[in-house]
């Protein structure tokens, strides 16, 4: 594990996924002095997610875009834009679920718990509905963690059922483009056959 954290990036995607995780760092430092622990407790769990996708070796463009993805969602959250814009809550759904579902089968299959994806129309078929289905998992978790937050912790969080029903529609929506995106660069990585 140590090897991937500290291997030299090798293409433009890579350093371009490199410098997504120095700007979540960063982030995180600017956090720790000037924002409140919540705000820094956001960061250092991107900063986990990050490492580890360092370590599953994914496309690197795929890399690049979860990165994004989990950077987007905490700035959203630091800057209080989902007050803001009635609809940003949806958007985050949307825009970060199927990057994380994509960054959990890849993790998955790295670790041999899931199948790699293979080259063939079926195994990319595959890639999709696993992509798909963690998607919506982690879904209802992340629904499940807003109504104990609800319940249990502050009234702050806003929790209805039409609430959840669109965060879980769009976030499928979300993980059905990730993992379509993420088959399609097993497509691309597919070893060309000479006679």
């Amino acid at each position: 594990m140590i090897a991937d954290l500290i291997r030299r990036p090798a293409t433009h995607a890579e350093v371009a996924a490199d410098g997504v995780r120095a700007a979540a760092v960063l982030s995180t430092i600017v956090m720790v002095f000037w924002w409140g622990p919540v705000d820094v407790a956001v960061f250092f769990l991107a900063l986990g997610g990050l490492t580890l996708s360092r370590y599953a070796r994914p496309h690197p463009v795929f890399d690049a875009v979860y990165g994004c993805a989990l950077m987007f969602a905490c700035w959203s959250s630091v800057l209080n834009v989902y007050e803001l814009i009635s609809w940003w809550d949806l958007l985050v759904h949307c825009v970060c679920t199927g990057p994380v579902a994509g960054m959990a089968y890849v993790l998955a299959s790295h670790v041999g718990v899931l199948p790699a994806a293979g080259h063939t129309r079926r195994d990319r078929v595959g890639v999709v509905l696993q992509v798909v289905l963690l998607g919506i998992a982690l879904s209802v978790l992340w629904e499940f963690a807003e109504w104990a937050g609800d319940a249990w912790v502050t009234e702050d969080i806003y929790v209805t059922y039409a609430d959840t029903m669109g965060d879980l529609a769009v976030a499928t929506l979300g993980s059905l483009a990730a993992g379509i995106f993420l088959a399609a660069l097993t497509r691309e990585r597919q070893p060309t056959l000479h006679n």
